[in-house]
């Protein structure tokens, strides 16, 4: 099983200084006017972590197709899974329109069709919670250069034992959600 999907990256950054007398709360900073940000998509599995591709502006299904699918997720496929996969994302417009589900059954991409108001059970979203911590915490970059190399080298530690962790999480996950009937599982 290979779980993908993407996500915005963005330096949420203020240069602004506050004084404050002791013991009353902290100003509210204003968000940055026009914060450097990217866009990212990967996938995570059992046996480790596809590339990470870093991009801009937006994306639609032809450059779902030639970057993603085929350029990314299509080695990854080869080199890990020459047996057979399954592939999930979510129910994004250009994941599921008409040319992408042709492309995707050309190429032998198995993808695994969703319920279009399906639970999000992808252990992806909280390795990008992990990443953005990481940038926020560890890298504080200050240009959009030091934030794609921030991604990178955190993406660099992804480990297969570590996307393992992530998804044994399902465990836990799926029973609440069958419990709650679809409903928000909290996790």
């Amino acid at each position: 099983m290979i779980f993908t999907d993407e996500s915005k990256i963005e330096i949420a950054r203020t240069s602004r200084r506050s004084f404050r007398m002791s013991g009353q709360p902290a100003p509210r900073h204003p968000k940055p006017k026009h914060p450097y940000s990217v866009l990212v998509w990967a996938g995570i599995s059992k046996r480790g972590p596809t590339n990470i591709v870093i991009f801009n502006g937006i994306m639609d299904s032809g450059f779902y197709q030639e970057k993603i699918l085929k350029e990314s997720l299509k080695p990854f496929i080869q080199q890990k899974f020459p047996n057979g996969h399954r592939f999930m994302q979510d129910n994004d417009p250009k994941h599921t329109s008409r040319s992408t589900k042709l492309f995707m059954e050309e190429q032998g991409i198995n993808w695994w069709a969703t319920p279009a108001e399906s639970p999000d059970l992808n252990p992806i979203e909280n390795l990008w919670h992990e990443l953005k911590h990481y940038i926020c915490t560890t890298v504080k970059p200050s240009c959009k250069d030091e934030l794609v190399q921030g991604i990178q080298e955190f993406w660099n530690t992804v480990t297969p034992e570590k996307c393992q962790r992530y998804i044994a999480h399902l465990h836990k996950v799926i029973p609440k959600v069958i419990e709650v009937n679809g409903a928000p599982s909290g996790y």
